[in-house]
């Protein structure tokens, strides 16, 4: 992957527009995830990055860039408290100058510190698909780490991340449904064929199949390529 390196703020449309694409080229959900993350670490000049997401009560770290976003974002689910939780469930973007001295999310606050050395952090929400609403976080150990122009920049970052991120869950989402067609076509002609060979109607020879499927411990879609390729159960 290419590494950036952050272009003088007249440059930020062109920048942007050059990062989606490159987030993008990536391909699939998961690894538009991690650039998404590494590139916030470079562009934002952060420590770390993170991408959490809620789905219902369940808030979990789908991306980091290493492992002390975890234990953030842990203490945070321990003590039910801090900027991205605040951001998941206001939908809006927090920010923070020095957790040592932020009295928002006290108990957080003095975990975080006094465990990871994470001063200075970042969250902003980020998508919402089918209930999920996620978070870009960023990070730094020393205070007041993101000057106004930092939390701008973020701020651009995550919607042009958004939008990338949309892209890669509707390619996946794509990709399963073109695999799931396909499987249904394979299990169809091996009906078709098992109807044939053992003159069965169409639910005695799904069943057949389904049965196989259960004594042998294999996927149906598996069975059936068997039938497809062989001919015969």
């Amino acid at each position: 992957m290419s590494r950036f390196v952050p272009a003088p703020e007249h440059d930020l449309a062109r920048y942007f527009s050059e990062l989606v694409h490159a987030v993008q080229a990536e391909g699939g959900r998961q690894g538009t995830l991690q650039t998404v993350c590494e590139l916030a670490v470079t562009i934002i000049r952060a420590d770390h990055a993170s991408i959490t997401v809620r789905r219902g009560e369940v808030f979990s770290t789908l991306a980091t860039t290493g492992d002390l976003p975890e234990a953030v974002d842990r203490i945070q689910g321990e003590t039910g408290e801090g900027p991205c939780i605040d951001g998941l469930l206001d939908r809006e973007s927090y920010a923070t100058g020095d957790l040592g001295c932020d009295g928002r999310w006290p108990r957080f606050a003095s975990r975080v510190t006094a465990e990871t050395g994470v001063r200075s952090m970042l969250s902003h929400r980020l998508f919402v698909r089918e209930g999920a609403v996620g978070a870009l976080n960023v990070y730094a150990a020393r205070p007041d780490a993101f000057t106004p122009g930092d939390v701008l920049v973020s701020e651009v970052f995550a919607a042009h991340a958004a939008i990338a991120l949309q892209a890669a869950e509707d390619q996946q989402r794509a990709d399963n449904l073109e695999i799931a067609l396909r499987s249904s076509r394979r299990i169809g002609t091996a009906i078709g064929i098992v109807m044939a060979s053992h003159r069965l109607d169409e639910q005695a020879a799904f069943e057949l199949l389904r049965r196989r499927s259960q004594d042998t411990n294999r996927k149906l879609a598996d069975i059936a390529d068997d039938v497809v390729y062989t001919g015969q159960l």
